[in-house]
């Protein structure tokens, strides 16, 4: 007997989608039949009507996250729940200098953090903001420990985590030697910081005033220095959050002169734009680097997705609440930065793409689950719909229309940006090594924990 079926959906490949039956056992699919064949199963669930998905991977989001003075409202078992609710069964957070002296302390106390407090699996990135001979020899051995992506930001010296250029040489090498991953927030710091002295000296400190500050051109010599760095060292790189259509375009040359070059954008980037910072009373709320752009930028991310440029969405999911975000309501240096969205991703990109033909349900998976599992080492394991891989599936239902509204949430947020949008398709089931931990719409409560995943050097670039 299985432990589930999943029967009568529609189920979704990178490449087509066919209609069948599913069947998981020890947490794994072990079953991938015609419609009607698998009947005997502990849990059975009827997804006729439905498109059954891979798992989503989220590969950006900051859980219990310290910006400035702030830190996010949220927690490991808040988080992984509100995820679960929206179709995420895997996600990857962050370790962060202030979690510890050295890499491998604050990848220790990070797991700490999260042990036994996640219901779905997880792994980190390690930021990384020196470049001390032990922080590269630790580089070495957290690689070994499947830890095989670090991050690097070239913005935030006033957090003191930027990283320079001897930074972004010496850990691209050393990543390199290793085949691990370079991860970056691609904007240039010192440029970014000189305007908003200036802008500080002229008070213009309104939410409207903050894009401004961080024109396009700031990302886009950001984008195009990494690819230098990466080009030096031969380093595989990432852009987290890609934004301006400028940083789009740079990319998108790197990859087809053959670099390993990958992109991710947001659900912020793709469906929001800077009118936002003008809204009375909340427009600093909508505060995230790098900014919320224009329309035409916009559109350009859409087709830098299906032109397949860029390969993920994340969600850089970060919890604040009103009250934290209305400490620099009249001053957007002191606004914490970053918007919730780790629940809300998949709906809203079905309905945005999926459902405006901007996408179709395969490239959905493509950057979601297929893309994410590939570049970041959980390929097979996580990604797929495949027998042998873990059984984390979604049943998604198409035809729900229903209207978003913070109530409905659960992200330990009194806000999200997508207030009263109108919404046509929506989670039902989650599954997670073969445990349904959403039925109907609704988190069971169970013992079931999440696992840290162990990455391995991906091969394919």
């Amino acid at each position: 007997m299985f432990d589930c079926i999943v029967k009568d959906g529609t189920v979704v490949f990178p490449d087509l989608t066919k209609e069948a039956d599913l069947a998981c056992k020890d947490g794994k699919i072990v079953a991938i039949n015609s419609p009607g064949s698998l009947s005997r199963a502990k849990h059975v669930i009827n997804a006729k009507g439905c498109y059954v998905l891979p798992g989503a991977i989220d590969p950006h989001v900051h859980v219990h996250w310290p910006f400035l003075a702030a830190t996010t409202a949220d927690d490991y078992a808040i988080a992984s729940r509100a995820a679960a609710l929206g179709g995420t069964t895997t996600f990857i957070d962050f370790a962060h200098p202030k979690m510890g002296a050295t890499p491998v302390e604050r990848i220790n106390n990070r797991l700490s953090e999260i042990d036994n407090n996640s219901v779905i699996d997880f792994s980190l990135h390690c930021v990384i903001s020196n470049r001390e001979p032990e922080t590269l020899e630790q580089i070495d051995q957290l690689v070994k420990r499947g830890i095989t992506s670090f991050k690097l930001y070239m913005t935030y010296s006033r957090r003191k985590i930027m990283a320079d250029d001897s930074i972004l040489y010496f850990v691209m090498k050393k990543a390199a030697e290793l085949g691990a991953l370079v991860c970056v927030h691609a904007e240039n710091g010192p440029v970014g910081d000189a305007i908003e002295a200036q802008f500080i000296a002229e008070g213009k400190t309104k939410a409207v005033d903050f894009p401004r500050h961080k024109p396009n051109f700031v990302e886009a010599e950001a984008v195009e220095r990494a690819i230098f760095w990466a080009k030096q060292t031969g380093a595989k790189l990432y852009f987290f959050h890609l934004s301006t259509s400028e940083g789009l375009e740079i990319i998108r040359d790197a990859q087809n002169k053959g670099f390993p070059i990958a992109a991710e954008t947001c659900p912020q980037y793709l469906l929001l734009n800077d009118s936002v910072f003008a809204k009375p009373g909340i427009g600093h709320r909508f505060i995230c680097s790098p900014p919320i752009r224009s329309t035409k930028d916009n559109d350009t991310l859409w087709e830098g997705i299906k032109e397949g440029v860029i390969s993920a969405i994340g969600t850089d999911h970060c919890a604040f609440t009103i009250a934290q975000k209305d400490i620099g309501i009249d001053n957007f240096v002191d606004v914490p930065n970053g918007l919730p969205g780790i629940e809300t991703r998949l709906s809203l990109i079905w309905t945005e793409g999926v459902g405006k033909n901007r996408i179709n349900p395969q490239q959905l998976v493509r950057i979601l689950s297929y893309n994410p599992a590939r570049i970041f080492g959980l390929f097979p394991k996580k990604g797929c719909i495949a027998i042998g891989s873990d059984a984390d599936l979604v049943v998604f239902n198409p035809s729900v229309q229903w209207i978003l509204t913070q109530s409905q949430t659960n992200m330990s947020v009194d806000w999200i940006p997508y207030e009263g949008w109108k919404m046509q398709g929506k989670v039902i089931h989650t599954i997670v090594q073969g445990n349904v931990i959403v039925e109907d719409g609704h988190y069971i409560e169970s013992s079931i924990k999440g696992e840290f995943l162990q990455r391995h050097i991906d091969q394919t670039n």
